[in-house]
């Protein structure tokens, strides 16, 4: 809900429906490879692979994943401790829990490059050099200061990492917009979305009139009150705003209706999401896309892990 002058923000809940829902990242598996897709989202109607086979093969992550996960961990934890106390932030023990969280994800997760690729110890030392240069350009920026200074007095009412898959509903259809950090001040909202990777101009324009719709179906409150902003924190501070027009909208909406309805042909029942027969989803082979794909050993009999399914990255005194 939207209240002028009293910005309070609470999220809408749906009743599950089994019909899929679009989102950039869905797609962009769906366009980038079918069999891909088929293996990420309807691995339930892989028959000729154990459940628990596929279930460890869906939960292999890579090690910029992580990374990226851990700046966004630490950063939802100093926003919710902002949000009760304004007190100024120990450095050390802030870096402290950035490094405790890289021990305890890269030791308990299995990395796809040491699955396929053999690496038997994780280079914990870059992974951190580059978590620390993360978290340090977020301090030393003005997006931070802004937050002290600007954002703060709203505090109660920021939703920061919100829980699901941030489900919503737009002209009618299923979309899925998970956003980090929204924030109203004043009449408005802004959205920021931490970003460790590199820059995709057309993609991330599109994640952020996503964003835009969304908090405007969800919250009912006009698109031209609505910030969105990519908050890129590696290798140097950088951020990317948009003002979205109406024809930003329409095209978005289209869009998202054509791309909904193309996957929809890759569905026996699309009311209730099954999916064709797995032959059906083509493969699209190239070192690139299959060099990063957790599934590869399932298109490629002959590419098996290499050693030890599950290396840990603490093992050895040279891991840290």
């Amino acid at each position: 809900m939207y209240l002028a002058g009293n910005m309070q923000l609470s999220f809408a809940s749906y009743p599950f429906t089994p019909i899929l829902g679009w989102s950039i990242s869905r797609y962009e598996v769906f366009d980038k490879c079918k069999r891909q897709y088929f293996y990420t989202y309807y691995s339930k109607y892989v028959a000729e692979v154990p459940a628990y086979k596929m279930k460890r093969l869906r939960e292999l992550t890579s090690i910029p994943l992580e990374t990226g996960n851990v700046v966004h961990d630490v950063l939802e934890a100093f926003l919710k401790r902002l949000q009760k106390s304004d007190r100024n932030i120990d450095e050390g023990r802030f870096f402290d829990y950035a490094h405790e969280l890289v021990k305890r994800y890269f030791s308990e997760k299995t990395f796809i490059e040491q699955y396929y690729n053999g690496e038997q110890r994780i280079d914990l030392d870059r992974v951190i050099d580059k978590i620390d240069t993360a978290l340090r350009n977020f301090m030393n920026s003005h997006c931070y200061n802004w937050i002290f200074m600007v954002a703060l007095h709203n505090r109660d009412n920021w939703i920061i990492e919100p829980a699901g898959y941030g489900e919503t509903r737009l002209d009618g259809m299923k979309v899925y917009c998970k956003m980090d950090f929204l924030l109203p001040v004043d009449e408005c909202i802004y959205i920021l979305d931490w970003k460790t990777g590199n820059r995709d101009q057309a993609k991330h324009a599109q994640q952020l009139i996503g964003y835009s719709a969304a908090a405007s179906s969800l919250f009912a409150i006009p698109w031209n009150r609505i910030f969105p902003r990519i908050v890129y924190l590696y290798p140097a501070f950088d951020e990317m705003e948009i003002r979205v027009t109406d024809e930003d909208r329409d095209r978005f909406f289209a869009r998202v209706r054509e791309q909904t309805e193309v996957m929809y042909q890759w569905c026996s029942d699309i009311e209730n999401n099954i999916p064709l027969s797995v032959e059906a989803f083509t493969k699209s082979p190239s070192p690139s896309l299959c060099s990063q794909c957790r599934f590869r050993e399932l298109c490629f009999p002959d590419c098996r892990p290499c050693g030890r399914e599950k290396t840990n990255a603490l093992d050895g005194e040279d891991a840290t």
